[in-house]
């Protein structure tokens, strides 16, 4: 493992080896071949990467292509949750509650508490493996549910829109990891993968979380004081070079997850992340302003290491924010 990454491939056309191999990534299974044994392979690719301590779990992602026709029968780990992207091959699934034929385009959630059965062929897709843990504690800091009554309803999306955003989020991912790829390591970026894909698979498929924001019969959480504002943003201004949490920036001020989000936009027409954001913008700002270029400094590194991932996105905000572009200020 470097920087807390970890890639792993394997491709075999051995039905039992290929079985072990899926069972080791995915939970308890057992499958059957129904299709021509010559088609049968399996080869699949994975990068896995720590989460943050005490905040957020590791995430898996996984390219799988299984060939041929197959019978599967799969239950999850208790703590485990994973989403399936289609890319190609289709899949017949059914988990005691839905039943869905999916094609290349669809996704699909397997949830832990049930036993899932799904018939494949020529299966192609990317699949994002996610701890129960860490999405009930963003659904904390999201919604302000408590964690253990986060439940997901449904394996399917919202909608298609919702399977697009999906679809996106997960390449915007996949983006970040590239980013992580041969550098220091960067537990910011990091954090950004686990954060957007547990918010994404909140956002995307039916569950307790998002029937808590979406229900207009719930309470307003109340007003806060601008004082806990103020504490919260000494907190972001004091840790911005670290991952932080809705949920500790809202420890730090002394209020609920919730009624921070309320209060900023009531007192600074802004979330707490996107001030966390300027924070970080700032400190990137007079880090490119004091840096080197002759000595090896570059605009990519000092994103990187305040946790912008994407140049463009980053030359936008800067270029918003101060003028000019960030090279610009390097070469300054």
């Amino acid at each position: 493992m470097r920087h807390g990454v970890r890639r792993t491939s394997s491709t075999t056309i051995d039905f039992d080896q290929a079985r072990t191999i899926l069972a080791r990534a995915y939970g308890d299974l057992s499958a059957r071949l129904l299709g021509p044994s010559r088609r049968f392979v399996v080869d699949s690719s994975s990068v896995d990467l720590d989460g943050v301590p005490g905040e957020l779990g590791p995430v898996g992602l996984d390219r799988l292509y299984y060939g041929s026709e197959n019978l599967n029968r799969l239950t999850l780990p208790d703590d485990g949750l994973v989403i399936i992207l289609l890319r190609g091959g289709s899949l017949a699934a059914d988990d005691g509650r839905d039943e869905a034929r999916l094609g290349p385009g669809d996704a699909y959630l397997l949830a832990p508490d049930r036993v899932h059965r799904m018939r494949t062929t020529d299966l192609a897709e990317r699949v994002v493996r996610l701890g129960g843990t860490t999405l009930g504690r963003v659904a904390a800091d999201a919604t302000g549910i408590a964690p253990e009554r986060l439940v997901f309803h449904r394996s399917r999306p919202v909608s298609p829109a919702h399977a697009r955003h999906w679809a996106a989020s997960l390449r915007a991912a996949v983006a970040t990891v590239r980013a992580l790829d041969g550098a220091r390591d960067q537990p910011l970026l990091r954090a950004q993968v686990v954060h957007g894909l547990s918010l994404a698979a909140l956002a995307v498929f039916p569950n307790s979380a998002l029937d808590a924001v979406t229900d207009p019969a719930r309470r307003s959480p109340g007003w806060t004081a601008p004082a806990s504002v103020r504490r919260a943003i000494g907190h972001i201004e004091a840790h911005a070079d670290r991952a932080l949490s809705i949920r500790e920036i809202a420890d730090a001020a002394g209020v609920s997850p919730r009624a921070l989000q309320v209060a900023f936009r009531r007192h600074r027409d802004q979330t707490p992340s996107d001030h966390l954001r300027e924070v970080r913008l700032r400190r990137a700002h007079r880090d490119l302003q004091q840096a080197d270029p002759t000595a090896g400094a570059t605009v990519a590194e000092v994103a990187a290491r305040w946790g912008f991932a994407h140049s463009g996105r980053f030359a936008t905000a800067y270029r918003r924010a101060y003028g000019v572009s960030p090279a610009h200020t390097l070469r300054a």
